[in-house]
């Protein structure tokens, strides 16, 4: 069986050889490719190579193209700074009053550069593997992308302030994500990743005002262009678990300070739990033993929620690569020991 068909049939609830193994790699990525971080975030010839060799070398059940959070911000007209070893981003934030919302456009991804460099990953990775492996393509979520364009504090107090204003600006980032998720899936993402991380820092009121509709909204519509969704939120979901598992998420990336009995009880049965351990204190600072204990504590609940094994975020840069190959072996050991997982 191979990763596509691995994939594919654990999101529907049909036996598997293995569990999959969908652990995110950037900065891990670009290492392995022998390329600095501002490379890898800007030449998508750079980002392929590298998550086509994670995905050769240390079995991870995708490869995924993405890098960073300020796509879709250059897009709108924010000065994105590149350097060569650190995560993009802006010194100036592109929305610094409310009156600089209205002069925001969603524009076509294929007259942005920098979307235009993910939809051109997402193409050159499609015609690698084909079938043999998911392709994820990445979009912002219109709660994270709002606060790339404004700042988390100063959009945290939009919401309290002036919550229309709010709606205004993520109404325009949902377009936008929208748009850029479609270009992937036509480039052929067989699916996109959400990253909304900062709706983890609100609580159950805002979540259900702002982040979920949302969040639904854009899911909604990857879905009816023919892709699944991987939505990811790190951090605390605790509080709001119950409408995280409403959202129609194919995947929902729980980090590993979220309790996984307690979303396995809250999830439906259709929703893949993916998760969840420390990549920093397990996979990073850790042995292969830690990782095997905690792949199989993960996995003791994978037939309630279709679980996929994964840390609850990125594989840190330095992780030693007997430890990212060490997840890999826990799950083939596993399989070893029982029938196929259903």
């Amino acid at each position: 069986m191979n990763a596509y068909e691995r994939v594919m049939n654990r999101l529907s609830g049909r036996p598997t050889d293995r569990l999959p193994n969908m652990g995110l790699t950037m900065m891990f990525a670009a290492r392995e490719a022998g390329v600095s971080y501002g490379q890898f975030c800007s030449d998508h010839r750079a980002l392929a190579r590298g998550a086509l060799l994670c995905y050769e070398k240390y079995g991870i059940d995708m490869v995924c193209a993405i890098s960073d959070p300020m796509r879709e911000a250059e897009g709108f007209g924010a000065k994105v700074i590149i350097e060569e070893d650190r995560v993009p981003y802006c010194r100036e934030k592109r929305v610094t009053d409310v009156s600089d919302i209205d002069t925001l456009r969603a524009i076509d991804p294929s007259s942005g550069r920098r979307m235009t460099d993910r939809v051109e990953a997402v193409r050159l990775l499609k015609g690698e593997v084909g079938r043999d492996a998911p392709v994820i393509g990445w979009v912002e979520g219109p709660m994270a992308e709002s606060c790339d364009l404004m700042g988390v504090q100063e959009f945290m107090m939009l919401l309290l302030d002036e919550p229309e204003a709010s709606r205004r600006l993520m109404d325009i980032c949902l377009d936008q994500a929208q748009r850029f998720a479609l270009a992937q899936i036509e480039a052929g993402a067989d699916m996109i990743g959400v990253g909304d991380a900062v709706s983890s820092l609100i609580g159950p009121g805002l979540y259900r005002d702002f982040a979920f509709p949302y969040q639904r909204m854009l899911i909604d519509h990857i879905h009816a262009a023919g892709a699944r969704v991987k939505l990811h939120i790190c951090g605390n979901l605790n509080p709001v678990l119950d409408q995280v598992s409403l959202t129609g998420a194919d995947i929902i990336d729980l980090d590993y300070m979220v309790d996984m009995e307690r979303a396995a009880g809250i999830f439906p049965q259709t929703v893949s739990i993916c998760g969840c351990f420390d990549p920093v204190r397990v996979v990073y600072q850790g042995d292969p033993a830690l990782i095997r204990s905690e792949v199989r504590r993960c996995a003791a609940i994978a037939p309630r929620n279709r679980c996929i094994i994964a840390p609850g975020c990125e594989i840190p840069k330095d992780t030693p690569p007997q430890n990212v190959l060490a997840i890999h072996d826990a799950i083939v050991e596993l399989a070893n020991e029982a029938s196929p997982c259903q």
